[in-house]
């Protein structure tokens, strides 16, 4: 087992220890809970609908000790400490009902019991639409995703906010359409695919491995953050054109580098792909990514045509959105993103890919190869290579390019100092505290140790 899967279950056990304890956030009046061997069930409601196989003698107990004004209920099975989410039709083992639920209810995260078996084929596949949901509804909507598609064995992440939902999920190959078929009943069915459509994409590489460890579900306030929360509504503004690959391919073509093209990603995904004619960002956040755009599109007419890219769309289409509500006229984008196009160019291998290296993913893989092109260096040794890591060291985690020679000596570490807390378990890296920021721009710093160790 990896070092950061080793340190997620413990953050994890952390998690459920210190609310069972009372030490983070009040918890409930004691909540009776049922079992059986093959789920959990409440007096109310059935929460996991699947769960990890569990003996036929099992022990329940209840916490009546704990104060009022929980979002948590626990349960103890053979020494296992598991907790579900709180629902509101939950009652005591009193009888009587628990108060209403709170606005906000709890993160809910969800790991597969151990891994899959070694022969079974996982897809990723990755939807968003951009339509209003009632911010009543989400909550509810949340728990409902969750209960309907944890039966697919998911893994990856759903984020619903008022303006729509984005997902980036893996599954077992045998349940892509079954998947597929419940999202379009919950979702789609109920709350419409909004003028841009419903953005459906599965990955460039062929079904493999498990690319996420846990599934979670989560409500926020915008699909994505742009630190806009106040200047401007999402649902209020026109939707971009959106060009198929193959009519982005050609339209490239047509234009060559005489055309804005903005790729629309951080620096540390266009480091190892781009498209060739792109101005790429040199940010860490999105909200970073939209004040560079105001300042590049400061004063440029707007009737010219804008052309944007990234991994999957949705980002292009939030910022595609915001250029049109500022009076930009031809904005358009690459439908699917980078990602659809991969499937392109892969699929018709006469054509020559405007793209060029890897694209970057947000899940175990950190990236899929578009083309052979490799266009960045280790940044430990400045070998021409351009697989993606993080630090093994939990407490740094740092995000950087690492050759399989710098991996076998630094023992998959970003230096000496993590090496040495990795190897011995003491030393500063052990404590330092954790920095986004600094985690995915570490060049500097691994210089700095570098040129130490030297």
């Amino acid at each position: 087992m990896s070092a950061a899967c080793k340190h997620g279950l413990r953050r994890d056990l952390r998690s459920a220890l210190y609310r069972w304890a009372n030490l983070v956030a009040p918890s409930q009046s004691s909540i009776g809970i049922t079992s059986t061997s093959s789920s959990f069930s409440t007096r109310g409601s059935l929460l996991f609908s699947r769960l990890r196989p569990q003996p036929q003698q099992s022990q329940t107990r209840s916490f009546s000790g704990l104060p009022t004004r929980a979002s948590t209920a626990f349960l103890v099975k053979n020494d296992e400490c598991l907790w579900v989410p709180y629902r509101h039709n939950l009652h005591t083992t009193s009888g009587t009902d628990l108060p209403p639920p709170p606005t906000k209810r709890p993160l809910i995260r969800y790991t597969p019991p151990g891994p899959p078996p070694i022969d079974q084929k996982h897809q990723t596949l990755t939807l968003y639409t951009i339509t209003p949901i009632p911010e009543s509804q989400l909550e509810d909507l949340r728990e409902e995703l969750f209960l309907k598609l944890v039966k697919f064995d998911i893994t990856g992440r759903i984020y619903l906010a008022k303006d729509g939902i984005n997902l980036h999920v893996c599954t077992p190959v045998q349940h892509t359409e079954s998947l597929r078929s419940s999202l379009q009943t919950l979702v789609l069915d109920r709350f419409g695919k909004g003028p841009d459509g419903a953005i459906w994409n599965v990955s460039c590489d062929q079904p493999g491995e498990r690319v996420f460890r846990k599934l979670k579900v989560a409500v926020k306030k915008q699909l994505v953050a742009d630190g806009r929360l106040d200047q401007w509504a999402i649902g209020d503004s026109e939707a971009p054109q959106y060009l198929e690959p193959e009519e982005f391919h050609k339209r490239l073509d047509q234009v060559g580098d005489k055309a804005l093209l903005i790729d629309m990603r951080n620096h540390f995904e266009n480091e190892v792909g781009t498209f060739k004619t792109a101005v790429k960002m040199d940010c860490t956040t999105f909200k970073e990514n939209m004040d560079l755009l105001d300042e590049l599109l400061e004063g440029r007419d707007k009737s010219k045509e804008v052309l944007m890219v990234c991994t999957g769309g949705i980002r292009c289409s939030v910022s595609g959105r915001y250029l049109r509500q500022k009076g930009f006229k031809d904005v358009k984008m690459l439908k699917g993103g980078i990602t659809s196009y991969g499937r392109y160019v892969k699929a018709k291998p006469e054509i020559k890919s405007h793209f060029v290296g890897k694209n970057f993913t947000f899940d175990g893989r950190r990236g899929e190869r578009i083309t052979e092109d490799v266009i960045s260096s280790c940044h430990q040794c400045n070998t021409p290579h351009d697989n993606i890591t993080n630090c093994a060291n939990t407490r740094c985690h740092a995000l950087f390019i690492q050759c399989p020679t710098c991996s076998q000596k630094w023992n998959n570490t970003c230096g000496p100092e993590c090496h040495h807390a990795v190897e011995t378990g003491c030393g500063p890296a052990v404590t330092k505290p954790y920095d986004y920021h600094t985690q995915v721009r570490p060049g500097s710093l691994l210089i700095t140790e570098l040129s130490k160790a030297a």
